[in-house]
């Protein structure tokens, strides 16, 4: 008998505007946008091997809503060249480089909706 094979999990994020939200990622993060569906109310975004998902939500009140409580965890190698590069791109760092005790260097941005999206890389890597 096989075993399904699972594969990595893909968050799905509110926006209030999925175009605004696409060029963020793209400007401020360094995504591409990958494939956006107004019709559907659905946003793809890109970088290496991460991938974000994003659903139109019913306004920007809303999106800021739910945002506010939505995060997302991307695990990076060279952390601190990333870091150097979302400051020269003018991201919006909530916080920069930590140390945390959970043996992780970690940062943090908030996109236009409150989504939280950190980054983190093992302290042993």
């Amino acid at each position: 008998m096989s075993t399904p094979e699972l594969n990595p999990a893909i968050p799905q994020l509110p926006s209030g505007d999925l175009q605004r939200t696409a060029d963020f990622y793209r400007d401020r993060l360094g995504f591409t946008e990958s494939k956006l569906f107004p019709e559907h109310g659905h946003l793809i975004v890109r970088r290496g091997l991460v991938e974000i998902h994003f659903w139109l939500a019913a306004s920007e009140e809303e999106a800021k809503h739910y945002g506010g409580a939505s995060s997302c965890y991307i695990r990076v190698r060279n952390i601190a060249l990333l870091y150097e590069e979302l400051l020269n791109r003018g991201a919006p760092i909530r916080y920069g480089l930590t140390r945390q005790p959970w043996g992780m260097n970690e940062m943090q941005v908030d996109d236009p909706y409150g989504n939280a999206i950190r980054f983190g890389e093992a302290l042993d890597a």
